[in-house]
């Protein structure tokens, strides 16, 4: 067992044991400033990653099509508000 594993061990069996950290270490002959740090290991790496991701969303089409009342359609970006505009005075 590499010394990195003990310490994980010993932090799970402390958090179980319910005495303070000076006792368990007196009980297990640790340095009470070595344990917090490998508690404070331990707690941080069970933390989930906090911060932001980049996420790139990408919009789908959106089309408005205008029938004109000879029959005439016309398909065009909605995005576009000037050219629907123009298309819906034109008749």
């Amino acid at each position: 067992m590499t010394h990195q594993e003990k310490m994980l061990h010993l932090v799970e069996v402390y958090e179980q044991s319910g005495q303070s950290q000076r006792a368990f270490c007196q009980e297990q002959g640790l340095k009470v400033s070595q344990f917090i740090y490998w508690i404070h290991k331990v707690r941080k790496e069970k933390q989930p990653a906090s911060g932001f991701m980049q996420l790139s969303a990408e919009r789908a089409a959106s089309y408005l099509e205008v029938i004109y009342p000879n029959g005439v359609q016309v398909r065009v970006d909605s995005r576009d508000l000037a050219l629907v505009s123009r298309l819906l005075h034109l008749y």
